[in-house]
């Protein structure tokens, strides 16, 4: 009786939950023009009970009496409606302002300018449902594989401390030759100077100290833009936009791993904003923690595999003959119970690294229309790089009383970045003003570990510090803008003043990380006017030819060090003028002196006429320059390359050395710009944009690094020979301004929004197809022998065919219901790259190595199980795209390998991640 009871119980709560739920109807049509909208999302806020809307815009939903309905479609603006006691809500949607284009900040300072409507070509790109559904977690490689003008590969592809960096590229321009901003205000760099990879000798903007989840969106220029914002925007301007969501709690984990079980990469944020006040102020804060574990080359199994000769003494320079034969080193092996993969090459896979970084962007509202905003962060990240292993048969490399089986080196990086941004910004008589100052600081440390100075013999350490370097900028800018409604059909007029001071320095390493161990002194016997005999000290000579310093990466010496600083002081005006309601003018004029080179002017022209409400054409003329950054003054290194398999240590000369101007280069100049570009904007649905732009890019003066000069050429300049005997190298390379270039190129993007089925449809299309060609080649008189080296084939190939001259991005994001499916393939044009095998005069040797075309597919499959948890397992590189291996001239070298600097790729990797909000 009992048991019915309780039956009976349950039955009675279930009819009373159910006689408090009723059936709600209704309609929802568009506000500006009554037409109806299928597909719109009708939930019941806070819940997952929800519908759609049919094909004539009505929907029918049961739920609770105490609800609030929430409708929301793509292009319009969520709208929140309380039950209350009715049974039929008919809704007007209206159509959102910020549809596709959200109102962007870069590019223009009128603040209602949208990507669309604008006079030059800008992508925004909405971070969120990428770092809710792509493969990818940094910042460089989410904007990798959506943007098509922009480029970044994995940093290992670079060499030494470049590998911890992602170094990014628009248009297929330098990685110098664009601005990065953050909120709208400029961002420092790097202070590391780049080798191999993406940036030969070049400083970048390191994008992934920022966290991604810090993120709102990020506004992509594709246009030079150096009047408006200065130095560096030659190729375009890259804008972080940072996040001011409050009251909501914001945690994602993310795991992937590549194939072969290697470099797995784990990234874990929390992301939380607080209210600051009642009117609207908010402190948006993240914190990030990310791993990654050391990888191996991309590529198939055998990649990096070393094929030479390993154990038998002076390996770096013989191969296989008939005294050491493969056989005597397969038994050798086999008696030490290793085989060939202990020798693998890492370096051009990932590196091991940790992050750990922290944003805030914060702002409070001040009475008078007036707010005080603050933003940075501080992140900590270290990094190991792996180079190629130093045999046990390379006898002037090694000690084999310390390492029997060689050894790997392994750099060290600590690096360090700072940022602060201050300011305030209100109405004063009509007129927008912003005050501002920002600090930014990176320093970069370097350790060597596992490695030896083989000059030293047994007294040589294993660990060295091998010296520091850091750069900093402070900017302090005050900035007016106002629109004036009723001149002509609208002029937006802003100009303003910025004082910029920028730093570089460079701190010794411990002396045993550079030093030469068999370096003797060289006497000569000479007498006094009296007849007196004494010695002359006329220079220094090495004894017994082992490698000086740290392997893989020599000290900074004490004649290194450099702490320099410059001012740059610039004044700009900027005006857009609406001459008619179709017919937008707009122009830039901006001066600039630099402390150490003087006066810098540049000016823009764009212009865009709407044809019809969808259709319109747009067009840009502009000048523009890069100033040399201190460290391509000041920097220099010692490291060591690899030539037919063979390692070479090699310097690079300070521009501001003796070395230098003995040899006959100059002191480096402004690179100098213009730029043009045409094209047309459509919109020729509700929800969807398309459009194309041709664009040319003349750069005349870039500065570059030159080819390697050999010790053996006895005609170079006594200052140059002693360069060489004081760092024990063979070759050394110089900065200097070599060449000139023209980039021309076709770009376009579409996008599409719609609601389909039950669900929601995002499409995104997008493709770069451009060519760098060098125009000229500027050989120091007296040089002109030396034209080949000064302007090799490895610099050609870096700024022509380096990079896919051909990207193309599809990609389709479907939600339904609890569902969320990504499907994205991005094609990556052929690239060659040129790698030196000598340094014969005149002409050295280059190996040159042509890789096809790839397509890399991403797949993703997202799950919410509740408003708050939502899950995302998927596959990058689906088709498990290696590499291109069908050059036979590979054959021929002693590591065979694809350096991934089309996308990195590494074959198939799978990830997985879980997203919670709170």
């Amino acid at each position: 009786m009992m048991k019915h009871t309780h039956l009976l119980f349950f039955i009675l709560l279930a009819s009373i939950g159910y006689a408090q739920q009723r059936t709600v109807s209704g309609r929802v049509t568009a506000a500006n023009d009554g037409t109806v909208l299928p597909g719109v999302s009708v939930t019941v806020k806070g819940t997952t009970v929800g519908t759609s809307t049919d094909a004539e815009g009505r929907y029918s939903i049961r739920l609770p009496g105490e609800s609030v309905l929430l409708f929301s479609s793509i292009g319009f603006d969520a709208q929140e409606v309380p039950l209350g006691s009715r049974s039929t809500i008919d809704i007007q949607l209206v159509a959102s302002s910020r549809t596709l284009g959200e109102v962007q900040v870069v590019g223009s300072r009128n603040a209602s300018r949208t990507r669309l409507d604008s006079p030059v070509p800008v992508d925004v790109i909405d971070i969120k449902p990428l770092q809710e559904s792509a493969p990818q977690v940094s910042i460089t490689q989410l904007l990798q594989y959506v943007s098509p003008s922009f480029h970044s590969v994995n940093g290992s592809n670079a060499g030494d401390a470049g590998s911890a960096l992602n170094l990014a590229q628009l248009r297929g321009l330098g990685v110098d030759q664009v601005l990065v901003l953050v909120n709208g205000k400029r961002r420092h760099k790097s202070s590391n100077v780049n080798w191999g990879g993406l940036g030969n000798g070049a400083t970048g903007y390191d994008l992934n100290a920022i966290p991604t989840a810090a993120i709102e969106r990020v506004e992509i220029l594709r246009d030079g833009a150096a009047a408006q914002y200065g130095s560096d925007a030659i190729a375009g301007v890259i804008n972080i936009v940072l996040r001011k969501a409050v009251d909501q709690l914001t945690l994602s984990a993310t795991a992937s791993t590549r194939r072969r079980g290697d470099g797995t990469i784990t990234r874990t944020s929390a992301n939380y904003g607080f209210a600051l006040g009642k009117n609207g102020g908010y402190l948006n804060a993240t914190a990030e923690f990310a791993t990654q574990a050391i990888s191996l080359l991309p590529g198939r199994d055998d990649a990096g595999l070393y094929l030479g000769p390993i154990y038998g003494g002076g390996a770096n320079t013989r191969a296989y003959d008939a005294i050491y034969t493969k056989e005597i080193d397969e038994a050798i092996l086999a008696s030490r119970g290793i085989d060939r993969h202990f020798f693998d090459r890492r370096g051009g896979g990932s590196n091991k690294a940790k992050d750990a970084l922290l944003f805030f962007n914060a702002a409070i509202p001040l009475k008078d229309n007036a707010e005080v905003y603050a933003f940075g962060g501080i992140s900590h990240r270290s990094s190991q790089f792996t180079a190629v292993y130093r045999l046990p048969g390379w006898t002037e490399r090694n000690n084999s009383f310390l390492y029997p089986d060689g050894f790997l080196p392994n750099m060290e990086n600590t690096i360090t970045d700072k940022s602060l941004a201050v300011g305030i910004k209100g109405k004063i008589k009509g007129w927008n003003v912003d005050l501002s100052n920002v600090y930014g600081r990176n320093d970069f440390g370097n350790d060597i570990t596992n490695s030896i100075n083989a000059s030293l013999g047994l007294k040589s350490p294993t660990t060295f510090d091998a010296g520091k370097y850091n750069a900093s900028q402070n900017t302090g800018s005050l900035d007016f803008s106002r629109y004036f409604d009723k001149a002509l059909h609208g002029i937006n007029v802003a100009f303003g003043a910025q004082y910029r001071v920028e730093t570089y320095q460079i701190i010794a390493g411990e002396e045993a990380s550079y030093s030469k161990g068999d370096l003797k002194p060289i006497y000569k016997v000479d007498t006094t006017t009296t007849g007196v005999t004494y010695l002359n000290n006329v220079g220094s000579i090495a004894l017994n030819g082992l490698s000086p310093g740290s392997q893989i990466h020599a000290g900074f010496r004490p004649a290194n060090e450099v702490n320099v600083a410059r001012a740059i002081v610039a004044g700009y005006v900027d005006l857009e003028a609406n001459l008619t309601k179709n017919w937008l003018l707009s122009g830039a004029l901006r001066i600039e002196n630099f402390s150490d080179f003087g006066n810098v002017t540049t000016y823009k022209l764009a212009t865009r006429y709407g044809i019809t409400d969808y259709l319109g054409i747009r067009g840009s003329y502009n000048t523009g320059f890069r100033a040399p950054d201190l460290a391509q003054f000041y920097y220099t290194e010692t490291s060591t390359s690899f030539q037919q398999g063979r390692a070479i240590d090699q310097v690079t000369a300070a521009n501001t050395s003796a070395a230098t101007r003995a040899l006959g280069f100059p002191k480096l100049t402004p690179e100098r710009s213009t730029g043009y570009a045409i094209g047309i904007t459509a919109k020729p649905l509700r929800n969807m944009e398309l459009t194309v732009d041709a664009y040319q890019v003349d750069v005349s003066n870039r500065v570059g690094n030159t080819g390697n000069f050999s010790a053996t050429d006895q005609n170079l300049p006594l200052e140059v020979r002693n360069l060489f005997v004081q760092t024990g190298t063979t070759q050394a390379k110089f900065f200097y301004n070599s060449f000139s270039s023209r980039t021309k190129g076709i770009e376009f993007t579409g996008s599409y929004r719609t609601p389909i089925y039950r669900g929601n449809l995002s499409l995104l299309v997008g493709g770069n197809f451009v060519r760098n060609e060098v125009t000229s080649v500027n050989t120091p008189k007296g040089l002109e022998a030396y034209q080949y080296i000064i302007f090799n084939e490895g610099e050609k190939a870096r700024v022509t065919t380096n990079i896919p001259g051909q990207k193309i991005t599809l990609q389709g994001i479907y939600t339904e219901g609890r569902f969320t499916y990504l499907l994205r393939t991005v094609y990556f044009g052929s690239v060659t790259t040129a790698s030196a095998l000598n340094a014969t005069f005149p002409r050295p040797d280059y190996f040159f190595q042509t890789l096809r075309p790839i397509w890399v597919t991403d797949v993703s499959v997202g799950y919410k199980f509740s408003p708050a948890l939502q899950a995302t397992v998927g596959v990058n590189n689906l088709l498990n795209e290696l590499g291109d291996y069908t050059d036979p001239k590979l054959d021929a070298l002693r590591n065979p390998s694809i350096i991934g600097i089309q996308n990195g790729s590494a074959g198939i990797q799978p990830f997985v991640r879980l997203v919670a909000h709170f």
